[in-house]
Order: structure tokens, then C-alpha cells, then sequence
């Protein structure tokens, strides 16, 4: 039960807020086209297809019925848009000033003599 309640809730979401309720009219598409072969039965189905979707817009004497197949037109009050909004959080900037410290750093004037033969502190081990 609650599988076709899910199916029938996306059924009615689709059609009712996307495009997809166009589809309801192609009965109305098979119906034009069985009239356009009454009227010229060498006509294909792509050639209807291209004569009322891919040429420009002709008003002649059905274009009532021209304008009522699916997808020749769009309607704007099919889109539903539901939103939320939640307050904005109050920011606050504070500024801290950070005290500077200096303090003078002793810097030792030593005169550095590297050993002069570093080879001098490498001696074998003296036994005794």
C-alpha cells in the first residue's frame, strides 16, 4: 500500500511541478497527425515531427490545434517553488590590539676560532 501511495505522491510531483504533465497530451498528438493523414497520406511521422517542431510557427487554419500539442508551449504556473529561510546569525567583529613587546636580545661578540685541525680530536684509544 504505502508502495503505490510513494508512486501516486511522484506522479503527482512530476506533473504538477516539472514539464512532465506535456506528456498527458500526446493523445492529442496521434489525433493531429491521424488528421494530417486524411489529408495527405503520403505524410511520415517524422515529417509531422518536423512540420510542427522544427519549422517556424505558420498561424493557418489549425493553429489552435498546432498550439495545444505537447511541448509548443510552456506555462509558467506549473513551477512550484517551495523554500525555507532561517535567520541570520548575529555576527560580531571585535578588534583586540595586541601590545608589543620589544626586548633587546644580547648578542654575544665572541671571536670564533674553528679548531685548526679537526683531524686532533680523532686519536686512536691509548691503552694504558
Amino acid at each position: 500500500m504505502r508502495k503505490y501511495i510513494a508512486i501516486s505522491l511522484m506522479i503527482l510531483f512530476l506533473f504538477g511541478s516539472t514539464e512532465a504533465y506535456q506528456l498527458l497530451k500526446l493523445p492529442l498528438l496521434v489525433k493531429h497527425f491521424i488528421e494530417h493523414k486524411r489529408e495527405n497520406p503520403a505524410i511520415s511521422v517524422i515529417a509531422f515531427l518536423k512540420m510542427h517542431y522544427q519549422k517556424k510557427i505558420v498561424v493557418d487554419s489549425d493553429f489552435q490545434k498546432d498550439m495545444q500539442l505537447p511541448f509548443k508551449t510552456n506555462d509558467a504556473c506549473c513551477l512550484l517553488v517551495a523554500s525555507t529561510s532561517l535567520p541570520s546569525p548575529v555576527i560580531s567583529i571585535e578588534i583586540i590590539s595586541i601590545p608589543v613587546v620589544r626586548k633587546q636580545l644580547a648578542v654575544y661578540k665572541v671571536n670564533f676560532k674553528p679548531l685548526q685541525a679537526p683531524q686532533d680530536i680523532f686519536q686512536p684509544p691509548k691503552f694504558c
